[in-house]
């Protein structure tokens, strides 16, 4: 089975209090074409985002199992999906093929026998040599339609793409909520068809929210002091040391508090959300994420980033091997070359920035310096320092 698998950018308000993110295609929101028809006769329009095969009408979006129950059987082995991601999936009927997406808007990984059917892709390779029958709203008929008849039903399209083999017009209502037909030029008819629409089907469970701590949050050990080693992704933070990725409890443990009204209440199954933790009348905020394949409170979550210093967390702070806030630029580069660590460094018009320990992305250490004349800090001096270790 080929098929991809794609990461959804919604709007917080679907699940969250506060921001929230799906790796290859973001689905994000976008303005309603001032082009597009939705008129006719029977009142019927394309964005009904309904079709007819034969003599079953599918409505989308649908669950799962309404779009199985028409007879319709997945080409390969059952899979999951985490939250606010889709993939594509073939299914079979008799001697009919399509592509359907599949579609998870909870808040759990869940099967996708759970999950939405977002819409639904006819490729003419595939249904070429049937007798079956596909209808649109307003009579636009696979293999007899033209592009007149589907600008007459259905008005300007939204966009339209000029290929040397067929004509595409695309209707669309909002990102990922769309009707795309293809008219190939030799036959002038209406032959590939893509209907989608991104939404929670009425009635749709998100699913609940586990209370429980997991037992890898459990089982984290916390540092008693700062490693010698310069290559260890530990921070201290405060007097404490915390090795990273760090569970938001441990902080909590420390003395921390989560602002609720600032802060996700809900992080979904291997996803992320938005915390703001203070201590102290000092506050900052950060991403958490969840590696369960449940949805969880933001304290079971994981901070995989943590900064210390500069203009908004004024504490002390220090990564392993003595690099430490308050330092000068010429002990902290005396101890990367004792090291033989290898860094990149930067300038901006009152700061450099040092990063080493930083085998990809996701993964380092970094030093700002300031450079600059303001008295607010002393010159050639570490002022904030950042250790990042993510989970793969």
């Amino acid at each position: 089975m080929k098929r991809k698998c794609f990461v959804l950018l919604l709007g917080a308000a679907l699940v969250f209090n506060g921001a929230s993110a799906f790796a290859e295609e973001d689905v994000t929101e976008a303005q309603e074409s001032e082009t597009v028809s939705e008129s006719s006769e029977d009142d019927e329009s394309w964005m009904d985002y309904q079709i007819t095969i034969d003599d079953d009408v599918y409505t989308f979006p649908m669950m799962y199992e309404d779009f199985t129950s028409y007879g319709w059987t997945l080409d390969d082995t059952e899979d999951t999906l985490d939250p606010y991601t889709y993939s594509f999936y073939y299914f079979t009927k008799d001697d009919l093929r399509c592509s359907v997406y599949i579609l998870n808007l909870g808040i759990n990984t869940v099967s996708i026998e759970d999950c939405i059917v977002a819409g639904i892709s006819i490729d003419n390779y595939y249904w070429e040599d049937t007798d079956s029958s596909v209808e649109l709203p307003c009579g636009i008929v696979k293999g007899v339609s033209t592009l007149d008849d589907i600008a007459a039903a259905y008005g300007t399209p939204t966009d339209t793409y000029e290929g040397e083999l067929y004509t595409e017009y695309t209707y669309q209502e909002d990102y990922n909520e769309e009707v795309e037909l293809t008219v190939y030029k030799e036959s002038g008819v209406l032959e590939d068809i893509m209907v989608r629409k991104f939404v929670e089907p009425d009635g749709y469970d998100v699913g609940e929210v586990s209370e429980e701590e997991p037992q890898s949050v459990m089982a984290y050990v916390k540092p008693d002091s700062l490693s010698d080693d310069l290559t260890a992704y530990e921070i201290e933070l405060a007097g404490e040391v915390y090795t990273l990725p760090v569970p938001v409890s441990v902080l909590l443990e420390d003395g921390w508090e989560i602002v609720e009204d600032d802060s996700d209440s809900v992080v979904a199954a291997h996803y992320y959300g938005w915390i703001y933790l203070r201590k102290d009348n000092q506050t900052f905020s950060t991403t958490v994420t969840n590696e369960e394949d449940y949805a969880t409170l933001p304290e079971y979550c994981w901070i995989e980033e943590l900064t210390v210093g500069g203009y908004t967390l004024d504490m002390d702070g220090a990564l392993p091997g003595g690099v430490r806030i308050g330092i000068t630029e010429e002990e902290f580069l005396a101890t990367l070359d004792e090291a033989g660590m290898e860094y990149e460094v930067s300038d901006s018009t009152s700061f450099r920035y040092y990063t080493y320990n930083s085998p990809s992305y996701g993964y380092g250490c970094e030093v700002e310096v300031y450079i600059g004349e303001d008295s607010y800090f002393e010159k050639d001096t570490i002022i904030e320092i950042t250790c990042e270790n993510s989970f793969e």
